[in-house]
């Protein structure tokens, strides 16, 4: 009897261990790797950095093993080889076999195993669309130009019902670590009430992911500039290097806060329809800022020059990292926001002729 109760002690003593683990254990045998670096990749400030690589010898499984703090969504890579495998790590072990492409990953974290089931759901639709992608990137056919068009509808359609599945997955698992990630690739589609109650609805220990903190800070920041709120001053430069506020450009009219950049296709595709509006309407008191969200000072004056932007503009050139688009809760471009005579915020990403009656209604 005493025996049993030292085996039962000792295997408790071992699970409380293994809760308890300070470094994670991955273990990879992926297809190709042998002879080169394996990296995980970390995301800091929109950029990629290893945070654990290892040399995979020849005979024998590779393994990376470090601590990490919480549960961490990171990338892994092979050298010389095109794609990565999404991991959301923690403190557990890991085994991963197969290629970069189509890979297994056995665990006992629970982090990865929602991964793993959201992964597995939407396989479906994300191998079409990776086969669409890459139909995409051949050179287009110049007998068939309608079908680059075709395709990118085709695409775009399969990423509307991503979406859609999305937004059930999150709502029927608010437990899943991937219910987070789910999220972060749509929430920018949701205002601030839609994503508050979003956020609430997911179990605490989501909170600890920083796809989690990000949104919730993008919530603030949105909570701050909502509509029926006074509109938030800032300044940044002009391209000729002259300092301008938002208040400047309002000055009692009614203002349209754009935020875009050259290297947005959507923004630029927009761009023919804001030129009428404020063509339309600029004599009347409305007026429009543009809040570039670029990097390069020669493409940004460059494309408001091609697209005839007749308007104020701003930027600090600091992309995603732009002051305006932080202060504004900016989660995609384009990006508008509508302020009335007296500073009120008091419509956000109108189009068209809901943008029109908008004016109108308040010149």
């Amino acid at each position: 009897m005493r025996k049993l109760i030292w085996i039962m002690l000792a295997i408790i003593a071992l699970q409380a261990c293994d809760r308890n683990r300070e470094v994670y254990n991955i273990e990879v045998n992926l297809d190709g790797s042998e002879g080169k670096w394996i990296k995980l990749l970390a995301r800091e400030d929109r950029n990629y950095v290893t945070y654990d690589s290892v040399f995979a010898e020849e005979g024998s499984n590779a393994v990376l093993s470090k601590g990490v703090k919480g549960v961490s969504t990171m990338y892994m890579t092979v050298e010389d080889a095109e794609g990565s495998i999404r991991l959301l790590i923690e403190n557990s072990n890991y085994t991963i076999s197969g290629t970069l492409e189509d890979h297994e990953i056995t665990t006992d974290s629970k982090a990865q195993n929602d991964l793993n089931a959201y992964n597995e759901k939407l396989r479906p639709i994300t191998e079409k669309m990776n086969k669409l992608v890459t139909e995409l990137r051949k050179s287009p056919d110049p007998e068939n130009p309608m079908n680059s068009d075709s395709l990118r509808a085709a695409y775009y359609e399969l990423y509307d019902k991503q979406g859609a599945m999305d937004s059930v997955y999150i709502a029927e698992n608010p437990a899943s670590f991937a219910a987070v990630l789910a999220l972060r690739g749509t929430f920018y589609t949701l205002d601030t009430e839609q994503l508050e109650a979003v956020l609430t609805s997911l179990d605490t220990p989501l909170q600890q992911m920083e796809e989690y903190k990000y949104m919730y800070g993008k919530l603030e920041r949105m909570k701050a500039v909502a509509i029926g709120q006074k509109y938030t001053d800032f300044s940044l430069e002009t391209p000729e290097g002259e300092i301008l506020k938002v208040s400047d450009a309002h000055n009692g009219s009614v203002l349209l806060i754009d935020f875009w950049a050259s290297w947005c296709g959507p923004c630029r595709r927009a761009n023919p329809e804001v030129v009428e509006i404020f063509n339309d309407y600029h004599e009347n008191g409305f007026n429009i800022l543009g809040v570039s969200l670029d990097r390069d000072s020669a493409s940004w004056v460059k494309a408001i020059a091609n697209d005839n932007l007749a308007w104020s503009h701003i930027s600090d050139l600091k992309y995603w990292n732009s002051e305006g688009a932080e202060l504004y809760g900016v989660p995609s471009i384009p990006h508008t926001v509508l302020i009335d005579r007296n500073g009120i915020i008091t419509a956000k990403n109108l189009h068209g002729a809901e943008l029109r009656e908008a004016i109108e209604s308040l010149l």
